[in-house]
């Protein structure tokens, strides 16, 4: 017993303080409160994206990015006004290009009675345990409900969320509604944002309402018939694939097979689930005036070419429910990116906007 209050002792430390702090860790709840993903059980570990029976239809390399939280969240409700988060996560915390912030840390929103988002600040320590404490948070009983969003690319090992020994908390079960599913890259998964709620898919699933699904994977969101297949046991509103990031390198994916990919996932989608739409998005990058280099800009520009050729040729055929997003109306400029290809911050907010507009003006999803 003296053991371990010790420990408590000790980890409260770590937040400036010696109170008593109750933790909840989100995979022991009776119900599954671990949101955002496409399937409801069949985890090798329960914050993977893709359920174990994908080990053996996916390349290893996708079957280990799978492992990363990139859109997955919890929500709660409490009348705190104080609350600590601790975790730790399997890789580096950190990259080069991206802060550990967004890498390995998480983020915290609260959604309003009229449906509005706000955004909480946090004191925050990166060490073998990473722990948050969001403070002075103004009257928790105006919101409808707490958002922690979970790591863009790293996987967790563990999560606790604590409030103090006198308030209440409690962790919701995962929305059961239609979701939106999007397949893609690196991008999706959510380079190079500075911290989680700011990852694209996150912030469009903020502006809609809905429960976003995001089974990026970097540097591997190759519009795969195996990624297909999984995807399709999801019954979902809308698809986003949004893939030709990963499918510029003309060595490796020709017209043909660029051709080949997008039709197998139409034919396929809308075959279990027909009449849902399907949007097709070009390279985001594929467009002048983004950064000096030509090289790199002429091999993405190229690439949305074909998938506007593709896409264009199967509206002349008369295939219906099927959408497309433009580079142009992404419209990346020389401040979106950090590194010509990967949106920052203002370049994810772009992104979720393109979609929200094209997804509200010409598909016509309710909010």
């Amino acid at each position: 017993m003296k053991y371990i209050l010790t420990l408590l002792l000790f980890s409260n430390f770590a937040f400036g303080q010696t109170s008593q702090i109750k933790w909840m860790d989100p995979t022991q709840m009776k119900e599954q409160c671990i949101d955002g993903r496409g399937w409801n059980d069949g985890y090798t570990f329960p914050y993977d994206r893709l359920p174990q029976k994908a080990q053996s239809m996916v390349r290893p390399v996708l079957w280990d990015l799978s492992k990363h939280t990139a859109g997955e969240y919890i929500n709660f409700t409490t009348n705190s006004s104080t609350i600590y988060i601790r975790l730790k996560v399997k890789g580096a915390q950190a990259m080069a290009q991206m802060p550990a912030t967004g890498v390995s840390g998480v983020d915290l929103y609260a959604k309003g009675p009229l449906g509005s988002w706000s955004w909480s600040k946090a004191t925050v320590n990166f060490k073998d345990t990473i722990t948050y404490k969001f403070e002075n948070i103004h009257d928790p009983a105006l919101f409808e409900y707490f958002r922690l969003y979970l790591p863009l690319c790293n996987a967790v090992s563990w999560l606790e969320i604590g409030v103090p020994e006198n308030s209440t908390c409690t962790l919701l079960p995962a929305q059961n509604e239609k979701p939106i599913v999007a397949y893609g890259t690196s991008i999706m998964h959510g380079a190079y944002a500075s911290r989680p709620g700011l990852g694209w898919t996150n912030i469009l699933g903020r502006k809609l309402n809905s429960k976003m699904i995001n089974l990026g994977f970097s540097g591997n969101g190759q519009l795969e018939p195996a990624m297909i297949d999984l995807i399709n046991e999801i019954d979902a509103k809308l698809y986003i694939l949004d893939c030709m990031p990963n499918l510029w390198d003309k060595t490796k994916f020709s017209a043909e097979e660029i051709e080949k990919r997008m039709r197998h996932a139409q034919i396929e989608i809308h075959k279990k689930h027909p009449g849902v739409p399907i949007i097709f998005t070009e390279h985001c990058s594929g467009k002048e005036g983004i950064n000096l280099d030509t090289v790199m800009a002429q091999k993405y520009i190229a690439v949305s070419k074909i998938s506007a050729d593709v896409f264009k040729k199967m509206k002349k055929e008369g295939i219906k429910n099927i959408y497309q997003l433009t580079a142009n109306e992404i419209g990346f400029n020389t401040e979106s990116t950090l590194d010509g290809t990967h949106p920052n911050d203002i370049g994810m907010i772009q992104y979720a906007n393109a979609y929200y507009h094209l997804i509200r003006n010409k598909i016509g999803l309710s909010k």
